[in-house]
């Protein structure tokens, strides 16, 4: 179970040498002068005009204004410090996220603490004197030419345009964007302009007067995949009202339990940022937490011999031919997937590691056959992308059910014919290529190159004697040698450093007129040696990394590191 947290922000951040805007912006240009900056800074939000160029118009006439739009707030504001996330109702509009987004840029820049010593010769008079005599920026003019919803449309909202041009000339500076996607951009860029002065609270300027930015990303789908649901052993940790066993049983602990406000106000929190939050419910491999609730349901549960019946313990997964299974997945959808469709236009249906030798265990079936369990899985498979679909719910599934079970998954709703599914692949970079060649939808992230877990030695014991209890392998005696020796190195190592993350190439060795059919990639943190005490000292700076590649497209080694830094730095000071 997993919550792939998939950003359409494109982890914009600061460099000091070269172009100020980390990933490098597709056009940027800048000269002249420190360029200082008020507080509060006079901003205005207009939209839906079809000339948004003369300033008094954009001001004083714009019926698209920010109070006409976001529930009575002033067309000129300053600091909006009455701007606060954590006052998210039970519903969020398009029109809060960029009210949010605009109170949170402007609270960024008043209170950032961000002095970039560390990126100039040792003493160094970096900064502009205190008294210099520069230009003021005295306004910041925001414009939308399509006008944010006073509701929330997931798909309309993710993949609306990313674009955005960023403008200051003259004192003046500009935000222009097509969709409240690209707005949200350009103010995730347009705060890294700005330096904190070592003077005092609420000093800030820019390094130049007069800045360009033209940006948009290479891939709209550019993500994180965390496991929620693993340390080390496998949990059932989301709360589903219709089912309520599931998570008593199947968490750790009872109040280790995601509840459905919990996950709506994450979601909530991510459109904010541009950030689609949505679920994974592995299946049918990788579900022994459902055995702990409803254990009819489940073949082959914690077997010892785990390593016959699973990648990893515990063992367990659906039984194939069973019609309390069907009835299981369709309570359970019919209950998860419309929560999850209001803030969210994905869904993944899981589907990798399915073992086939649990299927001998399953009374259901008994069988291990290919022939046998084909049929089954794709019935299975298709029940749970038809409730997908149903729900407006783009599906991603796992490249095995493709590649090694030949499913053909049916869109059954003609109202529904946009959606198709995506696929992702994770075993290794050449089967990117066979998937484009059979015309699936693609997003990578293999093991071999993307994996955030890999390095760190596997979670799992030698057997105490040396060798194996009576029963491993599955129908033996045992007495076979522990398979687990020094260094007890993990199946995906080395340890994927953040240069090694750069520096992948998605496009190799792939024909450039495959290179449509991929829409992205996601990095993935599996937590069997994780949990929050270690986690971000494992994402960052690696996930950015990975995010300058989805946001520009392929790196090369020569490639300056030095706006890691810098991004870090600034980030942490906000």
């Amino acid at each position: 179970m997993l919550i792939h947290l998939v950003t359409l922000a494109g982890w914009l951040t600061l460099s000091i040498a070269g172009s100020p805007i980390w990933p490098e912006p597709n056009a940027y240009e800048s000269h002249g002068d420190v360029l200082w900056i008020p507080f509060p800074l006079r901003t205005a939000f207009s939209c839906g005009l079809s000339n948004a160029s003369n300033n008094d118009f954009f001001y004083e006439r714009s019926r698209g204004s920010l109070s006409h739009l976001l529930g009575g707030w002033q067309s000129w504001f300053g600091f909006a410090s009455d701007v606060d996330e954590d006052q998210l109702g039970a519903s969020v509009s398009e029109a809060d996220a960029v009210k949010a987004a605009v109170g949170r840029t402007l609270q960024d820049i008043s209170t950032s603490k961000f002095i970039p010593w560390k990126f100039h010769s040792r003493h160094d008079a970096f900064e502009p004197a205190e008294n210099q005599n520069a230009s003021m920026l005295t306004s910041l003019y925001i414009y939308q030419s399509t006008c944010p919803s006073s509701s929330f449309d997931a798909a309309a909202f993710f993949d609306g345009d990313e674009s955005y041009e960023i403008d200051v000339t003259e004192g003046v500076a500009r935000i222009n964007a097509v969709s409240s996607i690209g707005i949200i951009n350009a103010l995730g860029t347009f705060k890294q302009l700005v330096l904190s002065h070592s003077s005092g609270v609420h000093k800030t300027y820019m390094t130049r007067s007069s800045i360009k930015i033209k940006d948009n990303p290479r891939w709209r789908y550019r993500g994180i995949s965390l496991d929620i649901a693993r340390n080390p052993f496998k949990s059932w940790p989301i709360d589903i009202p219709s089912l309520p066993e599931l998570a008593l049983k199947g968490a750790y602990r009872p109040d280790l339990v995601w509840s459905t406000e919990d996950i709506a106000r994450i979601q909530q929190y991510g459109i904010s940022r541009n950030v689609q939050v949505f679920l994974e419910l592995d299946m049918p491999g990788h579900t022994a937490s459902i055995a702990h609730a409803y254990p009819d349901l489940i073949a082959a549960f914690n077997q010892l011999d785990w390593d016959t019946f699973a990648a990893e313990p515990l063992s367990g997964q659906f039984k194939l031919n069973s019609t309390k299974v069907h009835d299981f997945l369709d309570t359970l959808f019919e209950d998860l997937l419309p929560r999850l469709s209001k803030y969210s236009s994905i869904y993944h249906l899981g589907g990798d590691e399915v073992n086939r030798m649990v299927h001998l265990l399953d009374e259901t079936v008994q069988s291990a056959n290919f022939d046998t369990l084909q049929p089954l899985i794709q019935s299975l498979m298709q029940r749970i992308y038809t409730k997908a679909i149903e729900n407006n719910l783009r599906p991603i599934i796992w490249e095995e059910m493709f590649l090694e079970w030949n499913l053909t998954l049916v869109n059954p709703h003609p109202s529904h014919h946009h959606i198709k599914p995506l696929v992702q692949a994770w075993r290794s970079s050449a089967n990117i290529a066979s998937l484009l060649k059979a015309n699936h939808s693609v997003i990578f992230g293999d093991s071999e190159h993307w994996y955030l877990d890999c390095g760190h030695g596997v979670f799992l014991s030698p057997y105490p004697s040396g060798h194996s209890p009576p029963g491993i392998p599955y129908n033996t005696s045992g007495g076979l040698p522990t398979k687990l020796s020094p260094p007890y190195l993990d199946y995906c190592g080395p340890y994927h450093n953040w240069r090694a993350i750069y520096t992948f190439n998605p496009l190799a060795n792939i024909s450039e007129e495959l290179w449509g059919g991929i829409e992205g990639g996601e990095t993935l943190m599996w937590s069997e040696l994780t949990d929050s005490v270690d986690l971000d000292a494992k994402l960052w700076p690696r996930a950015a990394a990975a995010a300058e590649v989805l946001w520009r497209g392929p790196r090369s080694e020569s490639m300056l590191a030095a706006p890691r830094g810098g991004w870090r730095c600034g980030e942490n000071e906000r």
